[in-house]
Parts: structure tokens; sequence; C-alpha cells
């Protein structure tokens, strides 16, 4: 049977999506472009274009109670939106020196050497490098070498990211696939073969350090974009809807309802249908992954130089993008604030009398002070509920 307030819960965060949709799409013919035409904008809107019809299509499977499908398609949106804040705000990039030749000892004096030199040859205005630092994940023993993005040399001031270049450049069957190993109409001559090695050597160096999953946080970090927690939250988030789109025993089938009951014989999917409870999930990461995309080209379009963008026309899209947190508070995405669940269940197990006099009711918890669960659907679930505790009173269903 199934529960009203969950179907109008659906269907109201289904809509606000394709609202947003709509008046994206509608947002083109409100631009008005300055004097100089600027590609870089449309290749940007181009991006956030295609990341739309993945959201559209996820849409159809919500639609069609395809939910897993929809689940592991919000991988995609999700590492896409992630490498989308670093092609538009990605301002510092780094390049990697191999030092692991050297013992610990000696990595440690030659770093801070390093460090020494490029103050010295900032302080002379003689280095475009902006600090020197140890890279914080493996390979171990590298120094990384921080730069700002490439300036336009008519406009200082206008940086580009490196990440908008290393996305169009990268090749996933430069990186990959060798050339011997399939059709040739013709052998190779040797420098050829070489030239083809060194360009998949720096193709693999590329997508390992700007474009995996693990480069895409470090760069984010560097950045400034994101602190330790909102990367706890982009790794329980990116290794829930990872089960959907990799090998994971189980996965599909704890969405569903009588998720216990095996059946047998062959189908297409199992016998029980997906829980009005994973419907509700699948829709509500469409809708945040694609305010957050539509959230950074508003950005961007209103950052540009008025040269190139004399009105973003952003407002109507602005509004709709966002209403989003305050709609759908009770899920905790990337960078909205704890739903006020989670800061009554800190309170209720970790907060003591003398929290509640000075802070007199759950929701006034600090907001650092409240750990995100990683249980994502679990979760979801217990914060739609209605529940009490003696000391810190009632939480009420966001959706009762």
């Amino acid at each position: 049977m199934e529960d009203a307030s969950l179907t109008r819960e659906i269907g109201r965060v289904n809509q606000h999506t394709r609202s947003m949709i709509s008046e994206y799409v509608a947002w083109g013919g409100k631009i008005r472009h300055g004097e100089v035409h600027y590609a870089l904008y449309d290749e940007m809107l181009e991006f956030v274009n295609l990341r739309t019809e993945t959201a559209d299509s996820c849409l159809t499977l919500i639609g069609n109670r395809k939910i897993a499908d929809s689940l592991g398609l919000s991988r995609s949106l999700l590492e896409h939106y992630l490498l989308f804040m670093l092609m538009c705000r990605g301002r510092k990039y780094f390049r990697l020196q191999d030092l692991s030749n050297l013992t610990k000892g000696q990595f440690n004096v030659r770093l801070r050497k390093e460090q020494e030199e490029l103050e010295a040859k900032r302080a002379a205005g003689t280095s475009q490098r902006i600090a020197v630092r140890k890279y914080p994940r493996a390979p171990a023993r590298h120094l990384m070498h921080i730069f700002e993005g490439l300036k336009d040399k008519e406009d200082p001031d206008f940086v580009i990211p490196i990440h908008y270049f290393q996305f169009q450049q990268f090749r996933p069957e430069v990186m990959r696939l060798n050339d011997e190993d399939y059709f040739q109409y013709y052998p190779r001559p040797e420098e050829t073969k070489k030239a083809l090695e060194e360009h998949q050597r720096g193709a693999t160096f590329s997508y390992r350090h700007y474009l995996a999953y693990d480069a895409l946080l470090q760069s984010l970090e560097l950045n400034d974009l994101v602190d330790s927690a909102a990367i706890a939250r982009i790794e329980a988030h990116y290794t829930f809807l990872g089960k959907f789109l990799h090998p994971t025993h189980g996965a599909a089938r704890e969405l569903r309802e009588r998720s216990n009951i095996h059946y047998g014989g062959t189908g297409v999917g199992i016998g029980q249908d997906y829980s009005q409870l994973s419907v509700l999930l699948a829709s509500l990461y469409v809708c945040y992954s694609l305010a957050g995309l539509f959230g950074e080209a508003v950005a961007l379009l209103e950052g540009a130089p008025s040269k190139y963008v004399a009105d973003a026309g952003t407002s109507d899209l602005r509004a709709l993008i966002d209403s989003v947190p305050r709609s759908f508070p009770y899920f905790w995405f990337l960078f909205n604030d704890p739903p006020l669940f989670d800061c009554f269940n800190y309170c209720v197990h970790h907060a003591s009398e003398q929290n509640l006099a000075e802070w007199g009711h759950y929701s006034n918890v600090p907001k650092a002070r409240v750990p995100f669960d990683q249980n994502i659907y679990t979760h979801l679930e217990r914060s739609l509920g209605t529940c009490s505790n003696s000391r810190w009173g009632m939480y009420y269903s966001p959706i009762g």
C-alpha cells in the first residue's frame, strides 16, 4: 500500500527538477552577450546541457521505476558536478615532481629547501609558482608545485582553470588502448611508436592527477572549494551511488519492498517493486545534483567580464536553484546545512545537560558539531519519521 505523503513528496521533488530544467532551457534566451564573443562560455554551457540530458534520463528511469539504474547515472552526475566546480572555480592547479628515490629524511630536507628557494623567488617576483607542498595522497614522496590557472594575456585578472583544458584534451582510448593490439593499415615506424607511448604516458598522468576521482578531491581541497567535512560527505554519496554503477552484491535488492524474500525464476529485475523511499532518494539525487551544476553555470556567467556577458539574466533560474535546500532540507547532500533530524539525533546521543541549557533546542546545535551519517538509505527513512526524546523534545516528519 502506497504512503500518500511519500507519493506527494516524490511528485514535489520531481516537479521542482523539471521546473529547473525548463527554466535552464529558457535561460539561454535571457543572456545578453557583450561586444566580444568568448567560446569558453558556449563550451561550458554545452557541458551542462549534456548533464541535463543525463538528469532527464534519470527522471525517465524514475518514472518507469528503474531506480537502481537512475542511481547509477546519478553517480555520473555527481562526478561531473565535482569536475565542473573545478572547471568554473579551480584557479589553482599543481604539477608533481617524483622524488621517490629519496629517503623520508632526504625528502623532507628537499621540501624545506624548495620552499625556502620559492619564498626568495616570489619576493623577487621571479616565480610563477605560488607554493610547494608534499603531495598528501599516493604516490608517496612527491612534491606538489602549485600554480595559478592560465591567464588571459589581454586581461590578466581573468584566470581560466586548468581543468577546462584537461577535460577537453583527455582521450580515454589514448590512455588505455595500445595501437599494436588493434587493426592498422601499415606498420608504425619506431619513432612513431615511441611518440605514441609518450602520449599514452602523458594521458595516464593527466587522468590520474587531474581527472580521476581522488585527483578531483585533491584539487577541490587545494582550491578551498571543500573542507574535510565536505569531502567525507562526497565520499559517502560517491560510494553509495557507485554500488549501482559497479558490480555490488545485493545493492539493487536492498531498495525493494520485502527485500529478504527470494522468489527465484527469471524476469526483468526481481518480483518485488522498488520502495517509495528509494524512488524519493533517486529523485532527490537528481534534484540536488542538477541544482549544483546549474548553480555553477549561473555563477560563472554572473561573474563574467561585461565585455563577454552584458547581462547574465539568471534571476529566475537562480531562484529555483536556491530554493532546493529550503524546499527539501531533510536531504543532506554536499554543501547544504545539517538537516534537523541530524541535529536531533546528535543531541539525543551526544549532547549534555549543559549543552541543552546553552542551546535551548536541538535546532541550535553548532553545525560543525553534527556528523554526517554514511548510511544514506536507512538514514533517509529515519529522517522522514517522527520521534521524541524526554530531554530534547519532539522531532516531526518533514513530509507528514
